[in-house]
């Protein structure tokens, strides 16, 4: 059955309809697609729902403040990716912000502070799997200390693939057992990344799910 969710998908409208195929063949069965103009806020396509996301990359307050004004009318997902310590704080308190995005872009403003912030928020750090993996191994080992330290303060953590094609996304399996290889933690929390936290997302958001 079909209990899996993955929070990214970087894809361009001509892939999306093979991407769907395969995505209900890995177990997933809602999609959070990044904006390529869709019509659409959340539509259902061979029995997998696509939600329409928006990722937003800024390295300041007033800038990201902007960015975020009425967002929510548009986007039932929204996440940043912080590129400054200013938007990282930002995205941290603001309840329109439902995820932070942890890559290599990101990784010098996801700190102990942030961890805090998100901790008291509740609010989920986004982990985009295939970027991890091509990242250099100083990179990785840099995203591990992150992760190590989140799940330290008991910040809730997703995982996604980011996948631009059908070839880059990634089985849940695939998923834990890369995480299971990294920290020493119980796979049921690793599913739960897949699973219940990004539908709590959803659910607190308005999507049906």
């Amino acid at each position: 059955m079909s209990s899996f969710i993955d929070f990214w998908i970087d894809a361009d409208t001509s892939v999306l309809e093979e991407l769907v195929d395969y995505a209900r063949m890995l177990g997933y069965y809602i999609l959070c697609v990044e904006d390529k103009g869709f019509e659409w806020k959340v539509i259902k396509k061979k029995g997998v729902r696509l939600v329409k996301r928006i990722t937003i990359v800024e390295d300041s307050e007033k800038s990201l403040k902007e960015r975020l004004r009425g967002i929510k009318v548009d986007y039932p997902v929204v996440v940043v990716k912080p590129t400054g310590i200013q938007s990282a704080r930002l995205a941290a308190r603001d309840g329109r912000v439902d995820a932070i995005v942890l890559d290599s872009e990101s990784i010098h403003y996801i700190d102990k502070t942030q961890a805090s912030m998100m901790k008291r928020s509740g609010k989920p750090l986004e982990v985009p799997i295939n970027s991890f993996v091509k990242s250099s191994r100083r990179v990785k080992a840099m995203i591990y200390r992150r992760l190590y330290l989140f799940y330290q303060y008991g910040v809730p953590v997703i995982y996604s693939s980011c996948a631009r094609d059908w070839n880059k996304l990634v089985h849940p399996k695939g998923v834990v057992s890369l995480i299971k290889t990294l920290i020493s933690i119980d796979y049921r929390n690793v599913l739960l990344s897949l699973s219940d936290i990004p539908r709590e997302v959803l659910v607190r958001n308005g999507v049906r799910v």
